[in-house]
């Protein structure tokens, strides 16, 4: 009996730490083939389910940010989708943020900001892959060292981009023209009842996209009160060093044709990973009971649009 007894507390043991390890595994979401719009309007978006992202297990904690200073999803919450068409991605994220502020903090991560990771191979480990031996990965931006990508968007009618630490994201040195020269970039933004919408496109140098293809992703959106950076929510690295390292990112695989709501899991996370029990993933029916409060963001303001 004793022996029966031990063996079924290592079949528990192996079962649980199976299922732990299921539930760790980063989110996965599909980027549809379809050529958008970039104009603040989400009808091209039709049929693509959204990725959630709303709570405190979404939050980063670290560099003067900590659980007070986030009240409530109404203060900082987002969703978030993607798509490609030809070699250029696209993404829609909407925000919901109580108090959208002008940027005036010295660098753009430390305003109101989306942050957008790219680990453009799928290869995981360091984003910056230093080759000359320096102890500061940021004291030099080589872009053969660039393993991945941290894009930052600056949340305002002519939206300023930040493409890599070449400046550090210092607020006033601004890479806007090398992304719409060199990115082929285009970014769109809109005020909205609850806070605003960015739509962003682009296409990653050197980097030829097919169906098939699967990208590292990490989204992210930080939130100025007016006294500097208070929050940075993240759709998956709420654990790691995001900035740099990709091994967090979430995984997003290219396709011909969208999968509808009810075969991406009701909100665009990989089943598996968006069932209940998994902690740090928004569970599918939470998840799904929350869609219908987000469709303010689909109602057009045309007077508040702008596009660059």
């Amino acid at each position: 009996m004793k022996t029966k007894f031990n063996l079924l507390r290592v079949l528990c043991l192996l079962v649980g730490l199976s299922a732990a390890a299921e539930c760790a595994e980063p989110p996965s979401c599909d980027f549809p083939r379809r050529n958008i719009k970039l104009d603040g309007d989400l009808n091209d978006w039709a049929g693509i389910p959204p990725n959630l992202v709303q709570g405190k297990e979404h939050l980063w904690f670290g560099q003067g940010m900590t659980p007070e200073k986030w009240t409530n999803n109404a203060d900082l919450s987002y969703q978030w989708r993607g798509a490609w068409f030809g070699d250029r991605l696209f993404f829609a994220v909407e925000v919901a943020d109580d108090h959208l502020v002008e940027p005036g903090q010295a660098s753009s991560f430390l305003c109101d900001c989306l942050e957008i990771y790219l680990d453009y191979n799928h290869q995981g480990g360091a984003r910056v892959k230093v080759l000359d031996g320096r102890a500061d990965v940021f004291a030099r931006c080589d872009p053969r060292e660039l393993m991945g990508y941290e894009l930052h968007f600056l949340p305002e009618n002519r939206p300023r981009v930040y493409l890599d630490h070449s400046d550090k994201y210092a607020l006033g040195k601004p890479q806007t023209n090398r992304f719409k020269r060199d990115w082929a970039g285009k970014a769109a933004f809109r005020k909205t009842p609850k806070g605003y919408l960015m739509e962003v496109g682009f296409s990653v140098p050197g980097v030829p996209l097919a169906a098939g293809k699967i990208l590292g992703v990490e989204i992210g959106v930080c939130d100025d009160d007016g006294k500097g950076r208070e929050s940075i929510m993240m759709w998956t690295g709420t654990k790691g060093d995001f900035w740099l390292t990709m091994e967090e990112y979430g995984k997003a695989t290219l396709t011909d044709t969208p999968k509808s709501g009810a075969e991406a899991g009701g909100n665009g996370y990989n089943a598996k990973n968006s069932s209940t029990g998994c902690r740090g993933r928004l569970e599918r029916g939470r998840a799904a009971a929350k869609i219908d409060d987000w469709m303010f963001l689909s109602r057009r303001h045309e007077d508040q649009a702008s596009a660059q």
